[in-house]
């Protein structure tokens, strides 16, 4: 059995649900202290030791979730874990505290963002490199079950020549949140990003994304609209329109892609392209406060 390590996030959404997913849960207690309540389970993987700043958030996910050791200090984590998963917390500083994991050689992901800075993404990734850490970083949308037919080439729609993805804005905007809907796409479409241009504004982001060969897509994320992960793609022999429900699915796929990693030490997802993410969303942000298109 796998043993994993949490680091953070204890008393938000994605701490939670991975550590239900790994460890399973009491479910009357999870209700009563407004847990997610999901079903996927993962074989053979354990959350073993939790590490939060807030020492209460922490007992209490413990307790919920059976995870047997909360540690004072997060590096005491090192040497008793497989893999060790840095949650976010919403601050978007949660990335700083993969530091000594990568340094040890930890397979370790990142939850979403990656940073909100791309120098900061930059080193982490030349951090993982220098010390063979594997390293994973990436929206859960990346693995939704909805997209999987057209991800395969099972649902052919020709070449797809543009497309639209739309999510919520909320709390961090663009980076923090409008990725899962940009990872919705790009788990599609894949890299070779040219340049990116908003016509959007505050709250009301819209980032016109041009690739290479010279495809345009639309990335939208607006903070007042009603929750929710839609993709429409336009293809030479047909249209598809996407609508990512199903969570149970989509954040169990990430968390087997990153034991896979722990297992056989390799990166899932390239990390060149989670960098070119990270870029296309930061600039996205700059190009909607000068108005210019900024190529990557």
């Amino acid at each position: 059995m796998f043993k994993i390590g949490m680091v953070g996030g204890a008393g938000i959404y994605h701490a939670r649900s991975f550590s239900e997913m790994f460890n399973g849960y009491d479910r009357k207690l999870a209700a009563k202290n407004n847990f997610p309540l999901y079903n996927a389970r993962i074989k053979n993987v354990r959350v073993t030791h939790l590490w939060d700043e807030k020492w209460k958030d922490a007992l209490l996910l413990a307790k919920i979730c059976g995870i047997g050791n909360v540690v004072k200090k997060k590096e005491d984590i090192i040497g008793k874990v497989d893999g060790v998963i840095i949650a976010d917390d919403c601050t978007m500083k949660h990335q700083r505290r993969a530091i000594p994991f990568l340094k040890a050689g930890i397979p370790t992901f990142i939850d979403k963002p990656l940073s909100p800075d791309i120098k900061e993404a930059e080193s982490i990734i030349e951090l993982a490199k220098k010390y063979k850490a594997p390293m994973m970083s990436a929206s859960a949308l990346r693995y939704a079950k909805e997209t999987e037919k057209v991800r395969e080439g099972k649902d052919e729609i020709g070449d797809i020549l543009t497309g639209f993805a739309i999510c919520r804005e909320w709390q961090g905007g663009l980076v923090f949140y409008g990725i899962h809907a940009f990872e919705l796409l790009y788990s599609i479409i894949g890299p070779g990003i040219k340049s990116v241009r908003s016509v959007g504004k505050k709250k009301e982001d819209i980032v016109i994304i041009r690739y290479k060969n010279g495809r345009d897509f639309v990335l939208a994320a607006y903070e007042e609209i009603a929750p929710l992960f839609q993709l429409n793609l336009y293809g030479t022999k047909g249209y598809r329109l996407i609508v990512a429900k199903d969570a149970d699915h989509f954040y169990s796929e990430m968390l087997r892609h990153f034991v896979t990693m722990v297992e056989t030490r390799k990166v899932p997802i390239p990390l060149e392209e989670t960098l070119e993410i990270i870029k296309a969303l930061v600039l996205g942000e700059k190009s909607r406060k000068n108005g210019k298109e900024i190529y990557l």
